[in-house]
């Protein structure tokens, strides 16, 4: 285990399967709602880990009982102002009240059987491959991992990394994918670390983050952070670092209570209420290409590298670029674009040029390339891998850099 890490790794999930309360709600009644304040504020002054702000709890969910906010026999509307007024009070991203049947009914279960907790996790972790969602390699051999959630069964999520381990070691750089990821197990965060973060040390790692990042979701990028062992790519996340535990509260919710804050051992503090702020600071929907262009330049820059590998960082580059930057030509000059090159016919249609090649009769025909410059450089739509480069005399299709190319020349105008 990474040294300092489980201090944060520990921290909970902010909202991980709040959606998944399969079970009917029960209309609330008077006596049901006290009775459910009542377990809250036990709870809360038996576990909370800030003694100062368990009074001025107990006392903001009185006075909103007695102003009547919690009235009506809706078991949401009751989870969520009570979680309102809780926030209010600690500005605690973990202190919080869910209306979850489910998971209500799995806390009462032993914890061995079928319809525990354990076994409740485990079928999320199957149904999600624990949170592993996508593996994909990015121009330039950057190898890119998608995870939604850290959730964890002990027999089947060492797997999953270790196969996705498999997959990231050849990269030249590293992505992992992270918005949106509302946190999670430990366990499964411990083993990301171990298993992912530390045999590829050396080598460029980015984590990509934005504002719904929470919890242990963001524990990793933290600590990646202040051990500058990773680059931090989006926007801020959201801001809970306590550790948490969830208790039952009858007949149907589940009270998430912070039990300790966690503390790095580089900072000396954590990031709740702050939030995970990025190294480089971009939207959460643009964190993708910026760490691509950073990883690309940083990789193009390291002494030794071969020709043919700045070739593939500069192709890689300029299809970023050209995403980034979309360029515009004006009607005209595609229209002097237009007519046969060879094999190759370019039509100008309403929406731009358009591609056939009669000698490749079963790729798709009619493909609409998309300008990556002002000066004959096209995109070729569904490839990464094909661009075509049209100068006066000739089509030159491009496959993956500027030297390997197929030449056609200007068919004579009749």
């Amino acid at each position: 285990m990474t040294p300092g890490w489980k201090s944060l790794a520990t921290a909970g999930c902010v909202a991980m399967l709040a959606h998944s309360a399969f079970a009917a709600s029960k209309p609330l009644d008077a006596a049901t709602r006290k009775a459910a304040l009542h377990a809250i504020e036990n709870t809360i002054q038996k576990t909370y880990v800030f003694p100062e702000l368990k009074k001025p709890l107990a006392e903001k969910l009185e006075q909103a009982n007695a102003a009547h906010r919690y009235d009506g026999d809706d078991a949401d509307a009751f989870a969520q102002h009570v979680t309102e007024d809780m926030q209010a009070v600690a500005h605690d991203g973990h202190l919080y009240l869910e209306n979850a049947p489910d998971q209500y009914a799995a806390l009462l279960a032993p914890p061995k059987s079928d319809a525990g907790l354990e076994a409740y996790y485990r079928a999320v972790a199957i149904r999600e491959n624990s949170g592993l969602t996508e593996l994909k390699i990015l121009p330039g051999n950057i190898r890119m991992l998608k995870i939604t959630a850290f959730h964890w069964a002990a027999d089947l999520t060492p797997r999953a990394y270790d196969d996705a381990e498999r997959f990231l070691k050849d990269g030249d750089a590293i992505i992992v994918d992270l918005r949106e990821n509302g946190g999670g197990a430990s366990d499964a965060a411990d083993y990301f670390m171990n298993t992912i973060v530390k045999p590829n040390r050396g080598k460029p790692i980015y984590i990509l983050v934005d504002g719904h990042v929470a919890s242990a979701g963001e524990a990793v990028p933290y600590f990646l952070q202040q051990a500058k062992e990773a680059i931090v790519v989006g926007s801020t996340t959201y801001g809970a670092a306590n550790n948490n535990k969830k208790f039952p509260v009858p007949p149907q919710f589940v009270l998430s209570v912070s039990y300790n804050r966690p503390i790095n051992p580089i900072s000396h503090t954590n990031w709740e209420g702050t939030g995970v702020i990025p190294d480089i600071k971009v939207p959460g929907s643009e964190a993708l290409d910026a760490a691509a262009l950073d990883a690309l330049a940083r990789l193009a820059a390291k002494s030794g590298v071969k020709p043919e590998q700045l070739a593939e960082y500069k192709w890689a580059r300029d299809g970023i670029e050209a995403h980034l930057h979309p360029v515009t030509v004006p009607r005209g000059k595609l229209q002097s674009y237009a007519g046969k090159y060879g094999t190759i016919t370019l039509r100008l249609a309403d929406d731009g040029l358009r591609l056939s090649r009669a000698d490749r009769p079963r790729w798709e025909q009619d493909v609409l390339l998309t300008p990556m410059d002002a000066n004959g450089l096209f995109a070729v739509q569904g490839t990464d891998t094909l661009r075509v480069r049209i100068t006066p005399a000739s089509l030159d299709l491009l496959h993956g850099s500027e030297d390997a190319r197929e030449s056609f020349p200007r068919n004579a105008k009749r």
